[in-house]
């Protein structure tokens, strides 16, 4: 069995002779990045006909690639998929083609639409909420401090915070998953996909990274009387006034 699997990333506006290598860096680098695994992915050679860059997934990854793909274009996508897959569109878009990702002589998975998306206006969203992430930078000489989040899919959560703050979240530096909370401000583009365009940090609290089995026994263990009572439930109806 070979020790990968090949996909063909059709464009219909190119050929061999046409793609310039440094638009064809950036499709693959935006596609390595929409597939995740970068390490297991790689570009074998551009056949003829519409450009039609073959792109080998090593098998031991292929599960992780086809579970990525298959949350594009749904809620559960991370951030780092949408923004990948809006910047694959784009590139399509301005060079006014589309493409197709398929198996090599099997079925399609994705249709990247590019410019055949139908664009919409874009709009501006203020509203108060939570991030969770890593503190991967802190850093600035203004009143107002720039501080980096990596978001659990890996993506870059750009934010903002006071002094004080940013020197609180210091300490956090790429230690445990912080949770930030504060006035966020959400970006819909044209391609209908929303990206967070700021984010003023408020408060923040450390995530417990205690395991789920830890916590269980924990609880377990704290001396309560609902143990020896015969009927705790009727208990609880009691204290509740029923």
């Amino acid at each position: 069995m070979d020790s990968y699997i090949t996909f063909d990333f059709r464009i219909d506006a190119w050929t061999p002779d046409t793609l310039p290598m440094a638009r064809l860096a950036e499709y693959a680098s935006c596609l390595a990045k929409l597939m995740g695994s970068e390490a297991h992915v790689h570009l074998l050679k551009i056949r003829k006909g519409s450009a039609v860059p073959e792109i080998a997934i090593d098998r031991t990854a292929e599960p992780k690639v086809r579970r990525r793909l298959s949350l594009i274009n749904t809620p559960d996508a991370p951030d780092d998929i949408k923004s990948n897959w809006s910047k694959v569109n784009a590139l399509l878009r301005e060079d006014n083609a589309s493409a197709v990702l398929r198996v090599k002589h099997g079925a399609t998975i994705l249709e990247f639409p590019g410019r055949k998306t139908p664009l919409s206006e874009e709009v501006v969203v203020h509203e108060q909420g939570e991030l969770d992430g890593v503190v991967i930078r802190v850093g600035g000489k203004d009143a107002t401090v720039p501080v980096w989040l990596q978001g659990e899919g890996g993506e870059k959560l750009e934010c903002n915070s006071t002094r004080e703050m940013a020197k609180q979240l210091a300490k956090h530096l790429f230690e445990e998953p912080v949770r930030v909370s504060g006035n966020g401000k959400w970006r819909r583009t044209k391609e209908r996909v929303w990206e967070l365009a700021g984010f003023d940090i408020k408060s923040f609290e450390p995530l417990d990274q205690t395991p789920l089995n830890e916590l269980v026994t924990k609880l377990r263990a704290i001396d309560t009387d609902w143990s020896s009572m015969d009927d705790p439930q009727a208990e609880l109806r009691r204290l509740r006034g029923g």
